[in-house]
């Protein structure tokens, strides 16, 4: 386990909060994860999703009643870039850490997570655009660093691909 980021009073997290981008092998406990997601290699190109809120971000999201992680980041994937993955490992997690409840919250309190996977794509089916998503694309290294998830989470990236390369 290592923690490569740490942040305080996150916007759009309920105040005040700490976070924790930490990579590691083991998730943790399942009833606690609230999203998923997945850095997903063709060779050394990254697949990523344009969503139309946020731009180019990697695919995934919400876990859904009755799912596991891994199957809520493979369906997400699959709606958000049409591709299907192999192998997949857990390549880390985001804390997320409330000091006060807020009315109404839906998620687990105090402390909730964000689960990210890495994996090799095995098959890019056609696809068409949603409500949510603008298209897909794959970015060689050189492009990725240049994406604003990327670059906000470098070292999650460098591990993923990293992996991706050893499991060819």
């Amino acid at each position: 386990m290592k923690i490569i980021r740490e942040e305080k009073n996150v916007r759009g997290l309920p105040l005040p909060n700490i976070t924790q981008l930490v990579l590691s092998e083991v998730i943790p406990r399942q009833e606690l994860i609230t999203c998923s997601f997945v850095l997903a290699f063709q060779e050394d190109a990254l697949l990523l999703t344009n969503l139309n809120e946020r731009g180019w971000d990697i695919p995934g999201g919400h876990i859904e009643p009755g799912e596991t992680p891994i199957e809520a980041m493979k369906r997400e994937l699959y709606e958000e870039t049409g591709a299907l993955i192999e192998s997949p490992h857990v390549l880390g997690y985001e804390l997320i850490r409330l000091y006060n409840k807020p009315e109404n919250y839906k998620y687990p309190y105090p402390e909730s997570y964000m689960v990210f996977y890495s994996a090799r794509i095995i098959r890019l089916d056609d696809f068409q655009n949603t409500y949510e998503t603008n298209g897909r694309g794959l970015f060689k290294p050189e492009e990725a660093l240049k994406i604003a998830w990327v670059e906000a989470n470098k070292a999650f990236y460098e591990e993923g691909l990293r992996r991706a390369a050893n499991n060819r």
